[in-house]
C-alpha cells in the first residue's frame, strides 16, 4: 500500500508540473525514435547546400548539393550523438532554412531525414525532423567538429 500511494504522488507531480502529460510522453517517444533511428544506422549521408539559394526556400533537396560527406565507419555513427550534449529539444519547427540535409541508412534504406538550419542562430544549429514535428538545437561548435571529423577521416 505504502508503494502504491508513493507511485502516485511521483506520477501527480510529475503531470502536474508546467508541461502537460501528452508533451512529456511526445518528448520520450520523438527522443526514443530519434535515437533509434540513429542505432539502426549503417551510414549517415550529410549533404551541403548553397546558402544563397537555400535561403529562400523550404525545398532543398530541389537542388544540388554543394557537397556529400559521408559516414566511414561505425565509430563516425556513434561520434554523431557527441554533437547532441546540452541539446535542446523544441516542439514543432515550421519551414527552417535548410542548408544541410541528413540522410540516416541501414544498408541502401533510409530510415530518415532530417534538415539543418544553420542560419537561424548565430552559435547554434537547428536539426529538424523531415516534419517539422521536433528540432534540437545544438551548439554550432559541436556540428562543425562533427563535419570535420568526418572530412578528416575521408582523406
Amino acid at each position: 500500500m505504502k508503494n502504491y500511494c508513493l507511485i502516485i504522488l511521483l506520477l501527480f507531480f510529475l503531470f502536474s508540473c508546467s508541461k502537460k502529460p501528452e508533451y512529456i510522453i511526445d518528448d520520450l517517444w520523438d527522443n526514443f525514435s530519434f535515437n533509434s533511428t540513429v542505432s539502426k544506422s549503417t551510414q549517415i549521408v550529410i549533404k551541403c547546400y548553397d546558402t544563397e539559394i537555400t535561403n529562400k526556400t523550404v525545398e532543398v533537396e530541389s537542388f544540388d548539393p554543394s557537397k556529400i560527406m559521408k559516414t566511414s565507419n561505425q565509430k563516425q555513427i556513434d561520434e554523431f550523438d557527441k554533437i547532441f550534449i546540452d541539446a535542446e529539444k523544441t516542439s514543432y519547427c515550421c519551414c527552417p532554412k535548410s542548408s544541410y540535409t541528413i540522410h540516416f541508412f541501414n544498408k541502401q534504406e533510409e530510415l530518415d531525414l532530417f534538415y539543418v538550419d544553420t542560419l537561424e542562430f548565430k552559435n547554434k544549429v537547428r536539426i529538424c525532423e523531415s516534419s517539422y514535428q521536433y528540432s534540437y538545437i545544438i551548439k554550432k561548435e559541436n556540428w562543425k567538429n562533427y563535419l570535420f571529423t568526418i572530412m578528416k577521416e575521408k582523406n
